[in-house]
């Protein structure tokens, strides 16, 4: 059985992972914008 500890440890390190990901996907997103304005 999960302890209140656990569920909001668990849920901080839910939350770090989706921001950074959600960090690389829009600097990405941002390079391959700027990569293609400059190649057309």
């Amino acid at each position: 059985m999960f302890g209140i500890r656990d569920v909001h440890y668990a849920f901080c390190c839910v939350a770090l992972v989706s921001e950074i990901t959600i960090r690389f996907l829009s600097n990405l997103a941002q390079k391959s914008i700027v990569a293609y304005s400059e190649f057309t």
